[in-house]
């Protein structure tokens, strides 16, 4: 009944369809798959007459195509802007009767049977802006049901209607098929119903357009949504339309798909790509450095923790110049005297040191009369005059110690 050869549509450079072949059979309803943009609506328009192909031929009951054809109609998915608001309904469906002729009650007469056909029977007298979108889509159904075309061109029809709706609609369309055994083609983007309502599934690729596969759909003529839908041998041939639908968007991306970025090669970065990996290795590595620090044990300043005073106070600063003075005093007279080697002025100023850093509640000047005995003597003096309970404080620090770059100064 229809046969495309070769058809080929162009929109300047950019090719749409290219040698497109497909072959539709009398009383048969084939369903047209694909990704967007394989030219889908390109190719029912082409079939309409609508547009004329760049190159190819349709022919419809072996005539070819020039021009709208006397034995087609079209239900176009915009239902509202293919119904007339200013008309009622029957007279929206009895419109494209004047085309053949016959009295006004011969239209008037066809179009209330078309419209009970699809369950409008008392909205004849309604205006289509009174009805909701899934009524007025039915209205569209109607009016090509009633000037009984050879062939019906569907383009995604219920696409801009809610689910259930949907679904009475594509049981609507298989009501007619059979009853009226007209041959129809319907373009979908729904996979569930291209394989619900057809005897065949047509999927195309794209860049351009052309067929990809055609699997026949071996279900029961009498289809119920849940059933069916249920049916082992539905679940298979969705999946595997699904497959193909998938496979071709991804074997042919659309202009622009799956590019590098603008004013970037293929392997280069684009800009700023690397800086959140900079951003995220300088944060590890503070991390780190915190967890070491919080790790690490607690070391004691360089001279050893600060002596305290008998109440827990800090030494003030003249107790501390104090004992600087003695120690200085002390190493002075012994390196006067030289009675001291290196060992033993090292150990004198070890002592000093300690003196420091364990300093004694009351520090006093004493006279070095230059003998190797009153030098070491005053050390020791002064180590023995250090609070017991100093060595307490090397794990303990009290509230008000002094810092240790104090005690330095």
């Amino acid at each position: 009944m229809l046969e495309i050869k070769d058809l080929t549509h162009s929109y300047g450079d950019h090719v749409v369809l290219e040698k497109l072949n497909l072959e539709v059979a009398q009383g048969e309803l084939v369903s047209i798959v694909g990704p967007s943009g394989c030219g889908k609506s390109t190719l029912l328009r082409n079939i309409a007459g609508l547009i004329t192909p760049t190159s190819g031929s349709v022919v419809l009951n072996g005539t070819p195509i020039q021009g709208v054809p006397d034995d087609l109609a079209v239900v176009f998915q915009d239902y509202s802007r293919s119904l007339l608001p200013w008309l009622t309904v029957r007279d929206n469906v009895a419109l494209p009767l004047r085309r053949k002729g016959g009295s006004k009650a011969e239209r008037r007469a066809q179009a209330e049977k078309a419209l009970e056909s699809v369950g409008l029977a008392d909205a004849g007298k309604k205006y289509p802006w009174q009805l909701s979108g899934g009524m007025q889509q039915r209205v569209s159904i109607a009016r090509a049901l009633a000037y009984r075309p050879s062939l019906l061109l569907m383009d995604e029809p219920f696409g801009s209607v809610d689910a259930q709706t949907r679904e009475d609609l594509e049981d609507l369309v298989l009501k007619v098929h059979r009853e009226e055994g007209m041959t129809i083609l319907l373009v979908t983007h729904d996979i569930d119903e291209s394989v619900y309502v057809g005897d065949r599934v047509v999927v195309l690729g794209r860049n351009p357009g052309r067929v990809r596969a055609e699997l026949p759909v071996e279900l029961p003529a009498d289809r119920d949504q849940i059933g069916t839908r249920a049916d082992a041998e539905f679940v298979r041939l969705r999946a595997e339309v699904g497959k193909l639908v998938r496979g071709a968007a991804a074997a042919d991306p659309m202009p622009g798909e799956h590019e590098p970025v603008a004013g970037t090669a293929k392997d280069e970065k684009p800009k700023g790509a690397g800086k959140t990996k900079r951003v995220k290795k300088v944060k590890k590595a503070d991390e780190a450095k915190a967890d070491e620090a919080k790790d690490a044990p607690e070391t004691e300043p360089e001279h050893g923790p600060v002596a305290e005073g008998e109440n827990g106070d800090t030494v003030g600063d003249e107790a501390e110049e104090a004992v600087k003075k003695t120690v200085k005093d002390g190493g002075e007279k012994a390196a006067e005297a030289g009675t001291s080697d290196d060992a033993e002025g090292g150990t004198a100023r070890g002592n000093g040191d300690e003196s420091a850093e364990q300093t004694p509640e009351k520090a006093e000047d004493k006279p070095a009369d230059g003998a190797e005995g009153e030098a070491e003597g005053d050390a020791a003096d002064k180590a023995e005059e250090a609070p017991k309970d100093a060595k307490a404080a090397k794990g303990d620090k009290p509230t008000g110690v002094m810092s240790a770059a104090k005690v330095k100064k």
